[in-house]
Order: C-alpha cells, then structure tokens, then sequence
C-alpha cells in the first residue's frame, strides 16, 4: 500500500539476528562519503570565496583608477593644451589660452622665459623679472627635453604656496633653445579630484612621478606616506612590512606621470576567510551527523525508515483473498503492535484477524470480502479485540490491486476509531437530552394523566368499600383501572430509559413498528399540543431491518419534531403528518424503506443544498442547534443506510418528505425477531382521524 514503505515480509521472528545491535556497514559507509563531499564542498567554497574577493578587489582598484583619471586628468590636458599653442609669439598665445581657464580648469598662471630663465612675461606680474633657471624643469628642457614635463614647485603663488609646474620648451627661428612656457596647477583641485574617485573604504589614489614622488594623493586607506611601485598590469600585492597587502591598478596621464589606485584587501580577505571557515564548520557538523549517527544508534532501536509509519494512525497490510472468500494477510506493518498489541508475526498467522474481530458488531450482510469481489474498494467498521483482552473499534480500508488466478490481491489500512465512535456517541447522546428537555411539557403531561386517573380510582375505591360488601365489585373495578394506569406509566418511564440510554449494543434486527411505537410514545403528547393529525400506515408484516431501537427512534423523533415545528405556520386544519413504510420499494428485497411526510411549505433549493450540514438551521435563534439531522444522517451511514430528504411530488398536498432507507435483516428461519420492552405495556395512542 502506498505510504507504507516499511513492511514485515518475513513471517519468522526478528529478533537476535547475528550482527543485529552493531552499526549497518553501508549506514556508516554512506556516512563517511557524505562527510568527504562535505569538506571537499567546504574547501571548494572557502577557495572560491577567495578568489571572489580577488577579483572583486582587482576590479575595484581598475574602475578606481578610470575615475580618477577622468577627474585628475582635466587639469593636466586644459595646462598642456594652452601650452600647445604657444608659438609664434609665446606671451600672447599663452594670455589668450589662459583667458577664462583659469580657476574654472585649476589653473594658476602662466609665464614665459628666456634661454637664461628669467621670466619676460606672466599673467601673475609680480613674478616678472624672476628667475627659473634653478629648476629642474628649466635644466632638464635646456639639455633637449622637448615632452611636457610636470614638476612640483614652491613659490609665491596666487591660491597657495604650493604648485604644480607644467612646462615645454620654446625654440627661436633657427630652432635653437629660445626658454620654457610655464603653466601652474593648483595641486589642491587634483587632490580634491582624487577624493571624489576613492569613495570606496580602504581605497587610495596618488599622481606619481617615475620616481615615486606625488603630486596629489586622495582615499581613505589606513597606511603612512609610503607609496608602492606602480605596476605594468593590475595585480595583487602581497603584505611587506610597510604595507598591508594591496590590489594596484595604474592609468598613465602624462609622460612620465601615471595615476596609482592601491586597495587595502584586508577588510575583503577577512570576509572571504570567515565565509570559508562558516564552510568548514558545516562540513564538520555534516561529518558528525553522518557519521556518528549509525555509531550511536542504541542497540535494538528501530531503523529511521519506520519512525514515520509509526507515527501514523493507521497500520497498512498486503494480503490475499482466496478462493474461498478467506482474507490471509502476507505482510503487515510493525505499527501493528503499537495499534493492537499483537506483533507483525502473530499478525500474520492464518486466521488471526478473524478470531479478534467481533463479527456481531459488523452490519449484517456486510462482506468487506464479498464486496472487493464486485467493488475496486470496500471499507467495513468492527469491534476488534486487543492482544491485552480489551475491545477497540477498528476502520478496516481494503482495495483490490490485481486479480489473478490465486485470488484477489488486496492492500488495506486498519485505522483506531475508538475516539471517533465516543465522540459520535456522545454527540448522538446530548441531541437525545437536547430533544427530551425540549419535549418535557409534553412528557409531563403523558404521566399526568395515568397518575390523576390513579388518584381518581383510588378515592373512588376507598368510597366503595366504605358501603361494605355492596361496594367490594365496584371497588374491584376501580382497583383493576388504578393497574392498567400504572403499566401505562411505566411503560412510559421505561421508554424514557431506554431513549436516554448511553452505552450502544451491536448491530440487530429491528421492529420498524415497534420502533414507530416507541416513537409516538415520547412525541405522541407534542403532537397533539400542536394540534397535527397523525396517520400511520405501516403494513401488517414488515421484515426486519439491520439497526438499533433506540437509534432508530432517534432518528424519527427528530424527524417528526421538524416537521411538528415546520406545520406551525399552516393553518390548522392543514396540520397533517403521514408515516408510512413498505418492504423492497421498486422490486428491491434487499431494503426496508420509511418515509415521514408531511403538509408544511417544502424545502427550498438553498435549504436542501445545506439541510444536513452541521448547525444548519432554519428555525428562529434560540430554537433549533442545527445538529438533529447531520447526526441522523450519521446515525443512518452507521446503520449501513441513507436517509434523503426531498419535496413531495408536484400536484400532491403534502410538503417535504424525508425517506429513510434500511438495510433488511437476514434473520435465520425459525428465530424470533427481538421485541421491544416497551411495545406490549404501551398504551394505544389516541391519535386525531387522519383525514
């Protein structure tokens, strides 16, 4: 059966096999492979990890070093752009190039020297007369640099005292040295430049000459002053003494001046590296539980695989109907003993379901074997007797999965309904309290009347007799009144007991008259309070049908007050009730059926819909629980019948019609069928004509 993986196939008893309490070999062998791919999966990912953050910082140090040379780089090209045009008359070209740069591109100032270094010219006046040719610049383009040169220089400065000198050589006519054509950068709007390109924590960028001295410097990172050769490629440095280990990237600017980002890779390394140990932690958690788990698995215990079908409410079987009709079980599940007490083995010898089972609980004619011929599926419910001698009540499931020449091969489920049949009885048992407290008045006044007859006989009596042997004969009659009101009395008290009864037997045959009787007994005063003509047309010979009295009584007694209640809104004269029963409508021998109908307003499409649901009801709040025909509908499903509920036939008088159809009782020949208590002591009801 589906759900039921672990099953007992073999029918000898499980118990002190060799080996049996020591760890399973492939249990501790799987265990230790899953803890090898584990920490080959945790060194896979802490190697990972590390290379991840790599390349994350690799490309933060390359993106680092564009941005900066996209913002450091616009001052450069706007100074080396007014130099560029510079020829034929130096001064003059270089005022209009510096016309309107400066200050907007970071520009300082311009000037203009002779061979000798003096400054001729400068848009800065005070520096005319000046002299450069101290500087390092003006020595190395007099010795034949002719590339732009960058250079740092300290001077009395518009904005500052601290500068950066581009400058490119100036040539005469014949091409001699003629001086240099000096612009200055303000060093403070490169340093800003690189602030904006290094947002990124641990991030540093510096302008650097071919001998590693800035020019600017910008970032946040946490070393000194000391700055690392720039690389031909981006890579990665590894930690010295003076630094932390880096990632560098390198952007060239100008000639001999190139843009270093350097990234401080220690924050990156140590999330890489805690990831990777969160790897190796779960690799070693993973090794402990696969490995030992199977090593300290206590001896005995029950495999994992059978945990979940043991936690179920029901127990699934393999078996075989036979030939003969007999049901031999072939495997079971262990949860058999938690169910029943009986272990898989003694479950599984021949006959052993039958001789626990009651079969006096079992609907009569109900062949769970029989039907699985005819059916794909049958369910049954039964008494079932425990291994400790106690009764339960079991739901026995059966399904056919194959059809061969041996027998019907079946697989089935026995589910414990115990809970569910008290439940059901406790909620048949509070409607019966529920109904006869709503019938009190009525049943109060059935006893009134035999008492005050009683009462009267008795007095009359006594009078009698005190005429002396005149009055011993009329005293005679009065006395015999006085026994024939008592048994009507406690004909009804003992229907009241009865009725009220908790404890449910098995299934029998059953008297539908008798069970009308009693009925009308406990109804019979509510009916005539309510003014409702009763007719009852129940044939002289009725079969026997597979019930319980008292049930069954129950069922119609919340039949006939529904339908009491439901008359209140006809006029009087149009107050009728008909109860009538008949033995295998439309050529059915196999059912007994009773109809209760009556002359109220019908059933609505919406009402019919929902009639049996729980709490559903029509009557007015405070009148009605909405529980009297659900648990007639599960009173009537336990009995092995239905009840339906339905309009009378168009045209015809009546109103809603509710058929209760019963299963007839197979009672052997010559057996007397089970009379009620009540049936022979009960009065005649006097009952309005039926009209």
């Amino acid at each position: 059966m589906k759900g039921y993986r672990s099953i007992i196939r073999d029918p000898q008893p499980r118990t002190a096999r060799p080996g049996a309490d020591r760890p399973g070999r492939a249990a501790l062998l799987g265990g230790v492979l899953a803890s090898g791919l584990a920490w080959g999966a945790a060194a896979w990912f802490a190697q990972d990890r590390t290379e991840a953050a790599a390349a994350a910082a690799l490309a933060t140090v390359e993106r680092a070093a564009q941005a900066g040379l996209r913002l450091a780089g616009r001052p450069i090209e706007a100074a080396a752009e007014a130099l560029s045009a510079t020829a034929p008359r130096p001064e003059i070209a270089l005022a209009q190039a510096l016309a309107g740069r400066a200050g907007r591109d970071g520009l300082q100032f311009g000037a203009v020297t002779d061979a000798t270094g003096r400054i001729l010219w400068s848009s800065h006046p005070p520096l005319v007369g000046s002299s450069l040719a101290g500087r390092e610049a003006f020595a190395q383009h007099r010795g034949g640099r002719a590339a732009l040169l960058l250079s740092p220089a300290l001077l009395d400065l518009p904005g500052g005292p601290r500068s950066l000198l581009a400058s490119q050589p100036l040539t005469d006519a014949r091409g001699d040295f003629a001086g240099i054509a000096v612009v200055a950068i303000d060093p403070r709007r490169l340093d800003r430049a690189l602030e904006d390109a290094a947002l990124t924590p641990g991030l540093r960028l510096a302008l650097l000459r071919p001998d590693g001295t800035p020019l600017a410097t910008g970032g946040t990172a946490g070393w000194g002053t000391i700055w690392p050769e720039p690389p031909e490629t981006p890579l990665l440095r590894p930690a010295t003494a003076d630094l932390p280990p880096l990632a560098l990237a390198t952007a060239p600017v100008a000639p001999e001046l190139v843009l270093l980002a350097a990234y401080d890779r220690r924050a990156a390394s140590a999330a890489a590296a805690e990831a990777g140990w969160l790897g190796f932690l779960a690799a070693f958690l993973t090794s402990v539980v696969a490995i030992g788990t199977p090593l300290l698995r206590r001896p005995g215990s029950p495999p994992a695989a059978r945990t979940l079908e043991e936690a179920l409410p029901a127990v699934g079987y393999r078996g075989i109907i036979e030939a003969g009709g007999t049901l031999r079980l072939t495997e079971i599940g262990p949860a058999i003993e938690r169910l029943t007490g009986w272990t898989a083995e003694a479950a599984l010898r021949p006959g052993w379901r039958v001789r626990s089972m009651d079969a006096a609980s079992l609907p009569l004619g109900a062949d769970i074997e029989d039907r699985l011929r005819r059916e794909p599926s049958a369910t049954a419910e039964f008494r079932f007797r425990r291994a400790d001698g106690a009764w339960m009540w079991l739901r026995e499931t059966l399904r056919a999965t194959a059809r061969t020449t041996a027998g019907i091969e079946v697989a089935g489920a026995l589910e414990d309904i115990s809970a569910e049949r008290e439940l059901a009885l406790q909620a048949a048992t509070a409607a019966k309290f529920a109904t006869l407290g709503e019938m009190a008045a009525g049943l109060a006044h059935e006893l009134n009347q035999p008492i005050a007859i009683m009462s009267l006989a008795a007095e009359n009596a006594a009078e009698a007799l005190e005429d002396g042997e005149h009055g011993v004969e009329e005293a005679l009659v009065r006395l015999r009144r006085i026994m024939a009101q008592a048994d009507r009395a406690k004909a009804i008290v003992t229907q009241l007991r009865a009725f009220s009864r908790v404890d449910v037997s098995a299934l029998e045959p059953v008297d539908l008259g008798a069970a009308v009787q009693g009925m009308m007994v406990l109804a019979g005063q509510a009916l005539r309070d309510a003014g409702i003509q009763v007719q009852l047309r129940l044939p002289d010979v009725l079969p026997p049908v597979v019930g319980q009295i008292i049930l069954v009584e129950q069922v119609l007694l919340n039949l006939v007050l529904n339908a009491r209640d439901a008359l209140q809104e006809r006029p009087p004269e149009r107050r009728r009730l008909r109860i009538e029963a008949e033995a295998g409508p439309r050529g059915d021998a196999e059912v007994v059926t009773l109809r209760v109908v009556d002359t109220g307003p019908g059933l609505s499409a919406e009402v019919l819909e929902k009639l049996f649901e729980p709490f559903y009801t029509t009557k007015p709040p405070g009148l009605g629980t909405g529980l009297g025909l659900s648990i007639s509908r599960t009173i009537m499903r336990g009995l092995g019948g239905r009840i339906v509920a339905a309009n009378a036939p168009e045209g015809a008088e009546m109103g809603a019609e509710f058929t209760l159809v019963f299963r007839r009782a197979q009672v052997p020949s010559g057996a007397p069928v089970a009379e009620p208590e009540v049936r022979a002591a009960a009065p005649a009801p006097r009952w309005p004509a039926a009209i």
